[in-house]
């Protein structure tokens, strides 16, 4: 089949070549518009804290799964949180936070006089701090982060510098929770790609399996934009397809280039080393990416909307990487692959001397080299049982900075860095006060409030903030959740 099928291709070299010029540059055009049109919920569906969360989000306009941010202040010795001058002074930057990002939802204890917001010296307090949610952030907002970092900026409270924290201000300290973008990691592994490929070819090929690459690339973002018009798939498809199929795209070439020329070393020329090549690397493309697409499209049975988007990617990057390498990648060599094979200071007739001595060495010790395989495949599993997915620590997202320092006040206070991830419940209003009750006395919560006022009971429900000692990503800050599971009785 696939010797019939590259003679096609070959015979009609230019319809061929125009269409995929024309889905690449209408990819590039439309890539921002594909990606923007992606969804920003992590969604888990039929879980009670997703619907929580999602209930929460619409009608409070924040929080949720949006961290609060965390204006913290150790007082003076001898200054009692209680005294007009402090109570003034939180209810300022309250104020100043309002201000600075309209639709912020606030709390103190100047606002309830609960100790929850204080440690057990009575020195340290902090404000609670709901902003609007960054729909383009994808669960974080470093940009109110950034806000209410400079509209609180040399602040204080009886002379004591008010720090501001939180997930979103110590990730905005760090440079931001999204790293430095998925197109300039794909920029970057592609230039990585390219010096080994330069290595490998010592030619001017290097560039053509990065051109496979930009070309499968785009493609996969516009058949993706057409598949999201029909059900949601998820933003983190953005970095699968940026980086997974980079790495694809290049493998597919590399074979195919690699027997190319072997077939060129051993007299071959023009179209009949290319469909040689195909012959024998072509149809192990079409197997291996049919391979990967068929086990990673199983994902689309899950029912996390998120790892569905998996499935949707993850079968169409090895699809399209192959559609390319069958079809247009022959016209290339066929074409232009001889110039572009300069120069050629290697000879794919004769194997390399050191590469054939590792492979006989392998073959005569082959049970030396399946235990020494083995044994590093044991000491990276081994590894990866340590690992815990999540979100990442508080105290690994920033070393230093105003938020580091704030982060630090609430752990050395005893209020713990629980207080950046605080459990939000959904009560009604007339068991609000059993359910703060039951949280205060749970194992691991600091202490619990449901605050007053418009901001914090809407249609019929009240929020019930519970604050626990430990960070909410670790194993101790989840410690508290089922209690606080068990109490809610709305």
């Amino acid at each position: 089949m696939i010797t019939p099928f590259t003679r096609w291709i070959l015979s009609h070299k230019r319809i061929v070549a125009v269409f995929w010029i024309a889905v690449t540059l209408v990819g590039i055009a439309t890539v921002g518009k594909s990606t923007s049109s992606f969804s920003k919920t992590f969604s888990v569906p039929g879980r009670e804290g997703f619907t929580t969360n999602a209930r929460i989000l619409k009608t409070y306009d924040g929080g949720g799964n949006n961290a609060p941010l965390v204006p913290v202040v150790t007082l003076p010795a001898g200054v009692s949180a209680s005294s007009p001058a402090v109570r003034s002074g939180l209810e300022r930057i309250e104020s100043k936070l309002r201000q600075a990002i309209p639709g912020t939802r606030t709390v103190s204890y100047a606002d309830t006089g609960d100790k929850a917001f204080l440690s057990s010296d009575g020195r340290t307090t902090f404000v609670l701090a709901y902003p609007p949610p960054d729909n383009e952030s994808f669960g974080s907002n470093t940009k109110a982060a950034g806000k209410a970092t400079a509209a609180l900026s040399g602040d204080t409270i009886a002379g004591a510098p008010v720090h501001v924290t939180g997930i979103d201000a110590l990730s905005d300290q760090t440079g931001g929770s999204g790293g430095p973008g998925v197109f300039l990691e794909s920029l970057l592994g592609g230039i990585g790609a390219l010096v080994v490929l330069a290595f490998v070819f010592a030619s001017l090929l290097a560039f053509v399996p990065i051109l496979m690459a930009i070309v499968s690339i785009m493609a996969t973002f516009l058949v993706l934009w057409g598949v999201n018009s029909l059900t949601s798939v998820s933003m983190i498809v953005e970095f699968l397809v940026a980086l997974i199929g980079l790495g694809v795209a290049i493998d597919y070439s590399l074979l195919v280039i690699v027997r190319w020329r072997e077939e060129r070393a051993h007299g071959r020329e023009g179209d009949e080393a290319v469909v040689r090549a195909m012959e024998t690397a072509g149809r192990a493309v079409v197997f291996s990416g049919t391979t990967v697409a068929i086990g990673l499209l199983a994902m689309i049975v899950l029912p996390l909307p998120f790892l569905r988007s998996i499935g949707y990617a993850g079968m169409l990057i090895p699809l399209v990487s192959v559609l390319v390498a069958i079809t247009l990648l022959p016209i290339v060599l066929s074409k232009v692959g001889g110039r572009l094979d300069w120069p050629h200071v290697r000879s794919d007739d004769k194997a390399s001397r050191a590469w054939t001595g590792w492979a006989g060495l392998v073959v005569r010790r082959r049970w030396v080299a399946a235990g020494g395989a083995l044994a590093v495949l044991a000491a990276l599993v081994l590894a990866a049982t340590s690992l815990k997915p999540g979100t990442a620590n508080v105290d690994a997202l920033s070393k230093k900075g105003d938020a580091h320092v704030g982060l630090v006040a609430l752990e050395r206070s005893g209020i713990g860095p629980g207080a950046l991830q605080p459990i939000e419940v959904l009560s009604s209003p007339a068991d609000s006060a059993r359910v703060t009750t039951a949280l205060r006395s749970a194992d691991g919560v600091h202490g619990a409030v449901a605050p007053t006022g418009p901001q914090w009971q809407r249609d019929g429900t009240v929020l019930v903030e519970a604050f626990p000692n430990a960070d909410g990503s670790t194993s101790a800050g989840r410690v508290p959740v089922r209690p606080s599971r068990n109490t809610c009785g709305c």
